[in-house]
């Protein structure tokens, strides 16, 4: 998980519950249902001393938003903000300030009236299509090109997605079927490198259209376990933070 400012949802855990929860609230569960839900799914990030603020801030923010505002979230999201825990992991006095700044508007938001229940759309499942062994082609914001290979998919109550590993490979044009075929895996350069993701395909045209299925296939160079997920809009700024790839 990462973050990268410090409004509420400038962190990819606030994000990805504000996301669910809106999912959640779709298929017809109430707050409390969603909420029970979640913290099944999002335990471990419940245990961390972290991520648990996060946590709570960020249900208690959507749930005001939506008209769903639920005791136990917001008292959660009051004694987050009270006992000043969010801000202990912000070590640059200007970003812990302007941080505390953020909480002290969420904390009048929330003990005020929230809006009327609003309406929240079914969401539209993904229906990821993509083979295991297929490659794709991606378009990077510089305009190059990447190449995807699928080796395997995950399925939630958001649909079906590709996990994908990411070839060594970044050029102008697509390189030929068998030079794809001897395309080693791109890994992050860490000690525990990340080799592969869960991509989820966009739904803005304009980001469908950076996409291309080559009609190539190729055998997976591993199998599917242990991957990250890459979301729309921060597919961009994932791939240059892991793979140094913009």
């Amino acid at each position: 998980m990462g973050t990268w400012g410090v409004a509420l949802f400038s962190d990819d855990l606030a994000a990805d519950l504000r996301g669910e929860f809106r999912d959640l609230i779709g298929e017809g569960l109430s707050a409390p249902a969603a909420v029970d839900k979640l913290l099944t799914e999002y335990a471990s990030s419940v245990a961390d001393p972290d991520d648990a603020p996060v946590f709570w801030l960020a249900l208690a923010a959507v749930q005001w938003k939506l008209g769903r505002l639920e005791e136990r979230t917001v008292q959660s999201a009051i004694r987050v903000i009270d006992s000043g825990e969010d801000l202990e992991r912000w070590h640059d006095p200007k970003d812990r300030k302007r941080r505390e700044i953020v909480l002290r508007k969420l904390r009048a938001q929330l003990l005020s009236p929230p809006p009327s229940a609003k309406r929240v759309p079914r969401k539209i499942k993904s229906a990821c299509e993509w083979g295991v062994g297929e490659v794709v082609g991606f378009r990077l914001s510089s305009h190059r090109w990447v190449l995807m290979r699928v080796i395997g998919h995950h399925s939630d109550y958001g649909g079906r997605y590709a996990v994908c590993e990411l070839l060594d490979w970044v050029g102008e044009s697509f390189p030929s079927s068998e030079r794809i075929a001897a395309l080693a895996v791109r890994f992050k350069a860490s000690p525990r490198g990340i080799s592969q993701f869960l991509f989820q395909e966009p739904r803005v045209k304009k980001d469908r259209s950076r996409i291309v299925r080559l009609g190539i296939t190729s055998s997976p160079a591993q199998k599917c376990g242990g991957y990250t997920a890459f979301v729309w809009p921060h597919v961009d700024r994932q791939l240059k933070e892991i793979f140094s790839l913009a």
